[in-house]
């Protein structure tokens, strides 16, 4: 896969892990942390894949989804988020994310998603 990941979430730490794992893979992965940020990036395209944590605040990535998805060429929407937000997890397959799943599930696979 080609392309830029795009990494939604608030959780800086988690960021860094993540980031380490993409760039060691030789990808090309950018936190985003705001609207205006989401804004530039869908603006420039060659996105391949958005990761988005359920658990932000910054970015309204539901809303986006559509967006991403009406591109022509959409890339892979992921999201993840606790096991006990069942709501956030239905909204998610609700705005048309392609996988998702708990934070369990997506912390296991990491180094797959960040490849």
């Amino acid at each position: 896969m080609t392309g830029k990941i795009l990494f939604v979430s608030d959780d800086l730490l988690f960021w860094a892990r993540f980031q380490a794992m993409a760039k060691s893979s030789g990808r090309d992965a950018r936190r985003i942390g705001d609207a205006a940020a989401m804004e530039g990036a869908f603006a420039e395209g060659g996105v391949a894949r958005v990761i988005v944590d359920l658990g932000a605040k910054s970015v309204d990535a539901l809303a986006w989804a559509a967006r991403w998805k009406g591109t022509e060429t959409p890339p892979e929407l992921i999201a993840y988020g606790a096991h006990v937000d069942e709501a956030a997890l239905f909204a998610a397959r609700a705005a048309g994310f392609d996988q998702v799943m708990p934070n369990s599930r997506f912390h296991r696979s990491l180094a797959e998603f960040a490849s």
